[in-house]
This record gives C-alpha cells, structure tokens and sequence, in this order.
C-alpha cells in the first residue's frame, strides 16, 4: 500500500502547478458533499408532519427547500467535474510531453534494448491509463469520500446505535479493496506488457507489408497476432474477473448490514422511540451511502491500472538521459566561440564492447583525420566500421582511449554543440511526414526559403523537387514514401548541406542505389565534401578510390592504411576486398 501511496503522490506531483484551479475543484465537491444529506433531512419533517395533518409549515417551503438544495448540489458537481477534468487534461498532457521528451534523449542503448512497441504503448495506451485515474479516478475518490463522510455524520445523528452496525462492515470492505489491489496491479502490468508487444508486431507488420506479401507469410503473421491476442485476451479477463468479484462482494457485505440495521431499527422502536421520520431518513441516507461506497470500490481498478501505467512510465523517465557532463558548465560559450575554425579529429587507442556482446567491436583503434582530409573505412560485415561513426556521434562512449577534437576529448564537450558539428548521411535516410523543406531544413524551422532551395540545387535535387506537384511544399510521405531511392538520398545531401557542419559522415550513401540514382548522388557529393573532414564507410570501392586515406579494417583493428594504389599494390586485405567485389558482381565488401 506505501508504494501504491508513493506511486500516486508522484502523480498528484503534475497537478501541484494548478493548485488554485485544485481549490476550486475541491470547494465544489466539498459543497456537493454537504448537500448530500438535504434529501433525508428534508424527508423527516415531511415523514413526521407533511402526512399526519398537523404541519404547520406552507405547503411550498419544503418542495423549493429540496428543489434548491439539488439545484445547488448539481452547480456544485458540474464546477466540480469541469474543474478536474481540467486540472486532468492539463496534467496528462505535461506528462506525455515529458516522456516524449525523454525518450529522445535516452542513449542510443536503450532505445535498442527496448522494443519500439513498448515505447510506443507508453504513451499511445499507459498515458491514458494514467488519465483515467488523474481524472475520474479522483474525482470519485475525493468526491465519494466527503460524501461518505457527511452521510455518515448524519446517520450518527439520527440513530448512532443503527449507524455502529455499518462502521463494523468498513474493515472488511477495506480487506476485500486491499487484496484485489494487489492481485489488479500485477494483471495490469502484465496487460501494459503484451499491449507493447502487440503494438510493436502490429508495427513491424505494417513496415514490412511487402516482404509479407512476397514471401507469403499472411497466415505466418496472422497465427503470431492471434497467438499474441489470445494471450492479451486471457490477462484482460484475469483483470476482468479480479475487478467482477470485487463489487458484489462489498454489496453482500452491505446487504449484511441493512439487514441487521432493519433488525436493529424494529427493536430501537419498542425500546427507545425511533419516529416514522427519524427511521426513514435513516433509511434513505443508508440507501444513499450505498451508492458512493460501491463507486469507491469499483474505481480500485482503474487507480491499479493507473498506477501499474504510472510505475512504467516513471521506470522511463528514470532512465538516466544520454550523459552530458559538459552541459552545465561555463565553458560551453568559451568552447563554440574558440571553435570557428577546424581541429584535427584523433582517436587514440579507442575500445569498446556492445553490451551483451563478448568479442569486442573495437580494439586499439588509432586514427588522426586532419581538417579538409577524406578518410574512407573499409572492411568486411562486422568489422567495426558503423562502430566509429557510433562513438564519434557520441551514441555511445569508448570504453578504453579517447577520442579528441583538437586537444579536447570529445566527451568533455556540449553534447549539442558537438552533435552541431557533425552532418550524417547514412544508407537508410530517415524522412519525416512532413514536407520536402521541412525534411531539408530539419529541426530549424527558421532557415530562409532561400537557403533550403540553394541547398536543394547544390544537392541536386532541385530537378525533381521542381517537378514535383507543390515543390518545396509537396509531402514526403511516411520516412519518403512518396520519393525514390536516389531521391531520398539527396534529400539527405540537401540537410547535410544546409547544416554546413565542419566534419561529414558518409554510411554507406550510395550502396543501396541502383546505378543511375548512384551517378546522380555521386554528382553531389563531391561539392558536400568541399572543406570539411569527411569520414565515409564505404561499400562500393569505386566511390573511395579519389579519398586521402583508406583505412581497412577486420575484427575491430586497423590492418592497412594507405591511398588507393599502394594498397592495390601491397596485394593485402584491401587488395583482395577489391579483387572480389570486381571479379564478382553482386558480391558485397562492406
């Protein structure tokens, strides 16, 4: 129960910043609350007097007296309701802004342990979860508890021995709510879990339409869902049941004690008077109670799903971010303001180790690029070559060595400021569904129209973009759906151009164009690389012959270096890497 407290005292932590719009909130159902009670009250005179001739009152006092007070308790329930609602809606949305933003910024190595279903289901499915218990959830357990409360106090004043009767039921009302508590949050987890796992096969699925189409993998796919929906199925009803029994249970409880209270009442009558009217508010308010104390153990459920949700969520955002240790301190400034002009870029005896993994990915790796130079690496599948651009991007950190920009390690700089130093362009261009300027000028929706178009030209995607039914303005489509292979790519050339960063990073950029979207990507390149250091993975030799240095490298160690013709003439690996992939077409070196 202290965790379940923990969890949900987190969570009322987003409503803190809306405290005012809290206190109207909880002026209103403290209003509905108290005007619980009018309709018993207003029964017993009417009970006592309005039927035995003997009332004095007009005959219109009681009908507006009760007419007034559901009046006010209705305007009381809808400031009520709204006010919630709002503080509610407000609070989800700061949290799903917050885990948004922190799962972008979680290291590279989450992202890759985690699928992207589970990712996805947290803010697509634990976020609303989470919703039901900020919003009616509390409403119900704050509103229902005064009420509660204030028909309780009513009931002791009119019959404290026939009120005694339904206090003894509280604690076992509290023991049934207790256990199912427990039993709902694990149900609940294990619900949040196979959701994420569905998302992300229904996600996969979509991706690979094609493949599954061509393989005829339909019934393949189809029996994995249905196996994984079966399983969802059966946590559900586990929920489902837990959640079932829970409400009867608490009203057989309650039928116990207005069993013994109708018992009760008889014999208070013949002892010690209890009058029509004292008996049948007494009655009416036990109805009433019944209602509130039935909402409050039917809402266990949605709180556990909720907090089951909310633990999840707060798992995420207690992920530490990617590690920046140079982003608070005060020689951020100092650092861009030096850093107008190019430094050599150093790895010195770099090592590192996928997690999980045993061989090691790079071993005593030693490289100096120097500004303006093209270093290309070649190698075999594995060889280590994605892993520098991975360190050198600071996706991960070198486990052994430094590397250095200038005299700097790298890691000792601004995140931000260093990632703005490097442009990518990668095999697998990643597009937004947005338009094609958008998806030039990524992530700076202020650059000018004009330098997205010279960026554009400079690519050499200005002849299809002005093809294109809306130029600038025309969709991309979902990751460029709506463009080529050749063409997604000088897009990609295009962003890199207007980020005008000083070092550039080639992933493969040609290896998956046909020959033609090849030659045209090749055209562009070349001005890219234009006074920068560029670093490229290569796949196609041809593209590497003209490059200052090639680096070969097999099981994470550099094996040779040289230029072009004197490894050729060394007849080593780079030799032989050359030799197949010429002698052999179709045959990968990368």
């Amino acid at each position: 129960m202290s965790d379940s407290w923990k969890l949900y005292r987190r969570l009322l932590g987003y409503i803190r910043p809306y405290r005012h719009v809290v206190a109207i909130s909880l002026l209103a159902m403290t209003v509905a609350a108290l005007l619980e009670p009018a309709l018993p009250a207003l029964l017993k005179p009417l009970i006592n007097h309005g039927f035995s001739g003997d009332n004095r009152e007009p005959a219109w006092r009681l009908p507006l007296l009760l007419m007034g007070a559901f009046m006010a308790k209705g305007v009381a329930e809808y400031c009520a309701n709204l006010a919630s609602q709002w503080i509610a809606q407000r609070a989800i949305t700061d949290l799903r802004q917050q885990v948004f933003h922190h799962q972008t910024g979680l290291p590279l190595s989450v992202h890759q342990a985690q699928t992207h279903g589970r990712m996805l289901s947290r803010v697509l499915y634990d976020i609303p979860q989470v919703g039901q218990a900020l919003s009616n959830a509390w409403i119900i357990v704050v509103r229902d508890t005064m009420i509660i409360i204030g028909l309780t106090a009513f009931l002791l004043y009119t019959a404290w021995q026939l009120t005694l009767l339904i206090v003894v039921v509280a604690p076992l009302v509290a023991v049934i709510i207790r256990s199912a508590s427990r039993k709902l949050r694990g149900s609940n987890r294990q619900v949040q879990q196979l959701v994420g796992q569905v998302t992300g096969l229904v996600e996969s699925a979509l991706t690979g339409v094609k493949e599954i189409k061509i393989f005829g993998a339909r019934d393949y796919e189809a029996g994995r869902f249905n196996a994984l929906s079966e399983r969802l199925r059966k946590a559900t009803m586990k929920t489902v049941r837990v959640q079932a029994a829970n409400v009867p249970l608490v009203q057989v409880l309650a039928a116990m004690a207005v069993s013994a209270v109708i018992f009760m009442a008889t014999t208070l009558t013949q002892t010690n008077p209890l009058t029509p009217g004292d008996f049948g508010a007494f009655v009416a308010a036990m109805a009433m109670l019944f209602e509130p104390i039935r909402r409050l153990s039917n809402v266990n459920g949605t709180i556990q799903n909720g907090l089951a949700a909310a633990q999840g969520i707060f798992e995420l955002l207690d992920t530490p971010v990617e590690p920046d240790h140079a982003a608070s301190t005060a020689s951020t400034a100092s650092w861009v303001a030096a850093d107008s002009q190019a430094k050599p870029l150093v790895f010195r005896q770099v090592g590192f180790t996928y997690p999980g993994q045993a061989r090691p990915a790079l071993v005593d790796f030693d490289l100096v690029l120097t500004p303006g130079q093209t270093v290309a690496l070649v190698g075999a599948s594995g060889s280590g070559k994605s892993t520098v651009t991975n360190l050198l991007a600071r996706f991960y950190l070198p486990e052994s060595g430094h590397i250095l920009y200038g005299d700097t390690p790298i890691d000792a700089l601004p995140l931000p400021e260093w990632r703005a130093r490097l442009a990518l362009v990668g095999q697998q261009v990643v597009l937004f569904d947005d338009t094609l300027a958008a998806n030039i000028a990524y992530g700076r929706p202020d650059v000018p129209r004009e330098a997205i178009e010279r960026a554009a030209r400079a690519a050499h995607a200005w002849e299809f973009i002005e093809r294109a039914p809306q130029g600038l303005d025309t969709p991309c489509g979902e990751n460029g759906l709506n463009l080529s292979g050749g063409q997604r790519q000088r897009i990609a050339i295009a962003r890199a151009f207007l980020k005008d960063a000083p070092l550039l990073i080639l992933d493969e950029a040609t290896s998956a164009l046909d020959n033609e979207s090849e030659r045209q990507v090749q055209q562009a390149l070349p001005e890219l690389m234009a006074g920068r250091t560029t670093l490229i993975i290569a796949h196609r030799m041809s593209t590497i012959e003209h490059a200052d240095l090639i680096v070969v490298m097999d099981q994470g160690r550099i094996v040779e270096r040289g230029r072009h013709a004197d490894l050729l003439a060394r007849g080593g690996h780079y030799s032989r890497l050359h030799q197949a992939q010429f002698s052999a077409p179709g045959a990968s070196a990368a």
